[in-house]
């Protein structure tokens, strides 16, 4: 199973304003209420991803230094005691007014509301990916493996595109397996792995000594069976008839059973060329679904959140 190497980094907010006891003491409440986000009192570093300004509602100094840092970091949250009507109605402004206490409860509590849903929790957000990762990989390996048991049982049906009696048939089926299952990992996004080289079809299956034995039984017994209808034939009709008979007969009954035995052997064929064929691509999908590598999203998602997500201030 593909895993994340890296750490989820959190969401770095830097609390800035003109009193710095009161940004503390709300950068730390905040801290308490708010998780996966670093709160940090000034103006942080330069990886931060978002700015919380808490002010008096001197509406005039305040707009000036709220609009230049979203103009920096694309956005800003307004902390403010005062009205700040006219930030309010500005693009990336987010204006939560407190009354009384700036590190109250209640207050702190509609704060913590207006960052959650402005900035993102980083390491949360990366557990969510690293878990549904995790299932993306075992959904795309179940259905590998039940979709390559799928393409065995419709190729290897009666009556199919080749007959498994055969090496011939053997290859051309392997052949259909592989492509067939090239398609469904491709279908689900996946790279098809690397794989061993694919093993030669084996040859034709070698008569059985029981073979020979029923085809001698069976050339016997014609035999038998003929000079029966001749001595019968030949003492109603007279010998020549009756050796003629006898010979029809006999020729009649070897024909008729070696195709039989020829038909018994090459079911039997066609039943251990299915058989090996389908212990072959059993190994092959075992191969292929252990060799599988999903693409991942929290690889990204790290990978993104550490490198831009502070400076981009990315938002819900």
């Amino acid at each position: 199973m593909n895993t994340v190497s890296a750490s989820a980094v959190p969401t770095v907010v830097s609390v800035i304003g003109p009193e710095r006891d009161k940004v503390a003491a709300v950068a730390a409440a905040l801290q308490e209420r708010v998780p996966g986000r670093r709160f940090v009192v000034g103006a942080g570093p330069d990886t931060a991803g978002g700015v919380i300004a808490v002010t008096a509602g001197e509406e005039d100094e305040d707009a000036a230094i709220v609009r230049a840092v979203r103009d920096a970091v694309g956005g800003c949250v307004v902390y403010t005691g005062g009205e700040l009507t006219a930030l309010s109605a500005e693009p990336g402004v987010t204006v939560v007014p407190w009354d009384g206490d700036a590190a109250d409860r209640r207050n702190i509590d509609r704060l913590a509301a207006a960052v959650t849903d402005r900035w993102i929790d980083v390491p949360r957000w990366v557990s969510d990916a690293r878990r549904a990762d995790a299932d993306r990989i075992d959904r795309v390996r179940v259905a590998v493996r039940l979709t390559a048991e799928r393409h065995a049982s419709d190729l290897l049906e009666p009556g199919g595109q080749a007959d498994a009696a055969t090496s011939d048939g053997r290859g051309l089926l392997d052949a259909l397996f592989r492509a067939r299952l090239r398609c469904t990992v491709l279908e689900h996004g996946v790279e098809w792995p690397h794989l061993p080289e694919s093993p030669t079809p084996a040859g034709a299956s070698p008569v059985p000594g029981g073979d020979r034995q029923r085809e001698l039984l069976v050339l016997v017994a014609s035999c038998g069976a003929g000079l029966a209808a001749a001595v019968a034939v030949g003492r109603l009709a007279g010998p020549l008839i009756g050796v003629l008979v006898g010979v029809i007969v006999a020729v009649t009954l070897a024909l008729v059973r070696r195709r039989m035995l020829a038909g018994a052997r090459r079911e039997r064929d066609r039943a251990a060329g299915a058989a090996q064929l389908r212990r072959q691509w059993a190994a092959v999908a075992t191969e292929v679904v252990s060799r599988l590598r999903v693409p991942t999203v929290a690889d990204a998602v790290v990978a993104e959140t550490a490198g831009t997500v502070g400076m981009t201030g990315v938002t819900r």
